[in-house]
């Protein structure tokens, strides 16, 4: 904080190096956790931004028992999406660096301190983190809503730091995903600088576990990956032009469903709940794809 004359007045204003964006919807039973993880970090000159994209249960009113200046909460008047949400809070922010968290993790203590090291020392556009899902030695099963980032290269928006000034040149995010506007970002990001990957940087996912509903819905994130291979040529996500070739295989040979009890992907009850829909996900998420092709006009199988 520092004094601005301005004619014969004296102003407050805020200056801070680095902005935390956390974009949060009915994260109740995961966001005191995460909130204390913030701000119990070893570097403590930021300011938090928590965009509320109108929860309907009681994330507002723990956010709001926080009784922290670093926290800058806003609750949409509409549901705006998550990049549109994203893209709110970076209007918003003040910092020089802009770090990117959800509600449902928790970040390691010193989560800043070790991404900004990396943007002095090794000269890159951002940061990239290990993402883990509930621990290390976590071994997810089916009806695990797995996010999880070991190795580098996925950049997601749960542990990924960037200079905003970077941000505010390729326009933050593409407000026409649903799903993977964080490559999308990184992808456009990358042209002006490499992302580094620096494993210390650490942050655990809390375990999330899916309802058949959930489950089946997730297929149409497959819609935004042919966008993805449309503006960017990504590779990653295919083999050949061929997209979860082994999900294709299955739809071909049904019976090869069951191969998962083979293979520990069914443990719990809720694994086991979802064995049913396993065969109508992989067809609805084949005609999501294809119908995106033609949409997109791509030819990927």
């Amino acid at each position: 904080m520092e004094l601005v004359a301005r004619g014969s007045e004296y102003l407050i204003e805020f200056k801070t190096t680095v902005s935390i964006v956390m974009c949060v919807r009915n994260v109740e039973k995961f966001i005191d956790d995460c909130l204390r993880s913030i701000l119990n970090q070893t570097f403590n000159d930021f300011e938090l931004l928590v965009i509320d994209d109108l929860s309907n249960d009681q994330t507002r009113q723990k956010i709001e028992m926080f009784n922290d200046k670093r926290i800058r909460f806003y609750r949409n008047e509409e549901w705006l999406g998550i990049a549109k949400s994203r893209n709110k809070a970076l209007n918003l922010a003040r910092g020089e660096y802009v770090f990117f968290t959800d509600g449902d993790c928790v970040l390691t203590r010193n989560w800043i301190k070790i991404g900004l090291g990396n943007f002095k020392d090794r000269n890159c556009v951002g940061v990239e983190g290990k993402t883990c899902y509930v621990s290390e030695e976590y071994r997810p099963t089916r009806s695990d809503a797995v996010t999880e980032n070991k190795k580098g290269g996925k950049f997601m928006t749960c542990n990924i730091a960037y200079k905003k000034s970077v941000l505010e040149k390729i326009g933050g995010f593409d407000e026409r995903f649903v799903y993977f506007d964080d490559r999308d970002l990184a992808l456009r990001a990358q042209k002006f600088g490499r992302i580094c990957f620096n494993p210390e940087m650490m942050v655990f996912h809390r375990q999330i576990t899916l309802s058949p509903g959930q489950f089946v819905k997730h297929c149409r994130r497959i819609r935004d990956q042919v966008y993805l291979y449309k503006k960017f040529k990504d590779k990653s996500l295919f083999m050949w032009r061929i997209i979860s070739p082994l999900n294709l295989i299955v739809i071909m040979f049904p019976p090869l469903v069951f191969g998962g009890l083979l293979h520990g992907t069914y443990k719990k009850k809720a694994d086991f709940a979802l064995l049913p829909f396993v065969y109508v996900r992989y067809i609805c998420e084949r005609l999501n794809f294809w119908d995106m092709c033609i949409k997109e006009r791509v030819f990927l199988i």
